[in-house]
């Protein structure tokens, strides 16, 4: 009686075992679908960010396969660059950083540059600050980030990177000191990051290449 119990448990378990196991095998599929769509929707996504921060005719390699992690000790935070190449020289770098000191929380840019620090293009990528005072910082709602272009800093000691209300250079935003400020030390920072820049950043392998197959 107690071995005819037995095989009923198991004849009755070995089923629903299948089936968890064949559940899992498909979850596993799909979120590994999943993340390879993540992955390809990430990569199409900064593609048009870089596409717009540098005209396609300064550059000739793969910017989303060039690419290093370089930490920006004056935000203390960590930024993706980008390494543009024309003819295999170095033709520009674009900064993708993050910066925490927004009036509403982290403001994050796409700082575009010659190799030599000099500002080509600023872009906010994403942003929580106030609709109608700090969100002006976007291209689409006021030219305010042009100001940047053909800046460098530490070029010009009598070059001041704040914004005018604080005794700088730079023409600030109605009511939104703070978050224009922000921007412009996290812009001054890229600068003075990609100027100081070892040589050894051009030749330094991207995650990718350094990754045995």
């Amino acid at each position: 009686m107690s071995t005819t119990r037995n095989t009923i448990r198991w004849t009755s378990v070995l089923p629903l075992a299948g089936l968890g196991l064949a559940a899992a095998l498909l979850l596993a599929a799909v979120n590994e679908g999943t993340a390879e769509r993540i992955e390809r929707e990430r990569d199409a996504r900064v593609m048009r960010e870089l596409a717009r921060a540098l005209p396609p005719e300064r550059h000739d390699n793969d910017l989303t396969r060039d690419w290093v992690d370089e930490r920006l000790d004056e935000l203390g935070t960590v930024a993706r660059v980008y390494r543009a190449r024309l003819g295999g020289q170095p033709s520009a770098l674009l900064v993708d950083l993050t910066t925490p000191r927004g009036y509403s929380g982290n403001i994050r840019l796409l700082v575009a540059m010659e190799p030599d620090g000099r500002v080509l293009r600023v872009d906010v990528l994403q942003h929580r600050e106030t609709p109608g005072l700090g969100d002006q910082i976007e291209r689409g709602r006021s030219g305010w980030l042009n100001q940047f272009a053909g800046r460098r800093a530490g070029l010009d000691d009598n070059e001041r990177w704040a914004v005018n209300k604080r005794g700088g250079d730079f023409d600030g935003l109605s009511n939104a000191t703070i978050t224009v400020q922000a921007v412009i030390e996290a812009v001054d920072a890229a600068s003075r990051w990609a100027r100081q820049a070892p040589e050894a950043l051009w030749v330094r392998p991207s995650p990718d290449e350094a990754t045995p197959p």
